[in-house]
């Protein structure tokens, strides 16, 4: 399922009217954290003023008192670091905000400028977010803001405990032996079946989550190449919300994604 970026993008893509011009406006602050909006507004005027000449401000009056009443009062700029405009009169109209860095551009074409939008699309690609316990493991990929879980990966339960009358030390180390042996089967399979839906579905790096004791046992299961991109992990319970594996992973993924830049 495709979401707003990715749909408007095609949309972009495929506007080309060399009839009129087209205004493509990036504003974006380097600083990890939201830019304030004045600090877009003086980004904004300060590309007009560099990047555009008398005649094509003047062409422009309106789409550009358009976007500066957008950042003055609609834009929204929680948890964003970066906006676009493409706007061509009553012929265009389209916004895009980013979690990512955008350089600020300013740029009069025949079609919308979306190149900047594909080179960061190419680097904040898809990650993994793989939670489990000793009972089973869910998968999820996490994509410009939005979150998509696929599939649950079911395997025997590992017991534990185990029923016996024999309390010696030879026993309970057989009972130990029978758990452990279990739950390396079911977390090879958990790596197995991890393996074969990556290959589908090309994620940047993973996550892994799960109780403190079992996440260095995921880890260790995982097999190349996965093992060499797991970058991050949180404690959690295995029937954690939806909206919460989100939240967790996002500020990790945060934190990896600027140690990549």
């Amino acid at each position: 399922m495709e979401n707003k970026i990715e749909k408007t993008l095609k949309k972009l893509n495929t506007f080309i009217n060399p009839r009129f011009p087209i205004l493509s406006v990036y504003l974006g602050a380097s600083q990890k954290k939201t830019p304030p909006q004045s600090q877009l507004r003086s980004m904004f005027h300060s590309q007009i003023h560099q990047n555009l000449n008398g005649e094509e401000q003047k062409a422009f009056k309106n789409d550009l008192a358009r976007i500066d009443d957008y950042l003055n009062t609609s834009y929204d700029s929680r948890n964003k670091r970066s906006i676009a405009f493409f706007s061509a009169g009553k012929n265009l109209w389209e916004t895009l905000e980013f979690e990512f860095h955008v350089p600020p551009l300013c740029v009069v074409s025949s079609s919308p400028y979306t190149h900047p939008i594909t080179k960061a699309l190419d680097r904040y690609k898809p990650y993994l977010v793989l939670v489990a316990d000793r009972k089973k493991a869910r998968l999820f990929t996490v994509s410009l803001g939005r979150i998509q879980e696929h599939k649950d990966i079911f395997n025997a339960e590992v017991p534990q405990r185990v029923k016996h009358g024999d309390d010696t030390w030879d026993q309970q180390d057989k009972i130990m032996r029978h758990i452990e042996d279990h739950l390396h089967r079911h977390l090879k399979f958990i790596a197995q079946e991890t393996k074969e839906f990556v290959k589908n579905h090309p994620v940047n790096f993973v996550i892994v989550a799960g109780h403190k004791d079992i996440i260095p046992k995921i880890k260790k299961h995982l097999t190349y190449p996965l093992n060499k991109i797991v970058l991050g992990e949180f404690v959690t319970e295995l029937n954690i919300p939806l909206n919460e594996v989100f939240l967790h992973s996002k500020k990790i993924a945060q934190r990896i994604n600027d140690r990549l830049e």
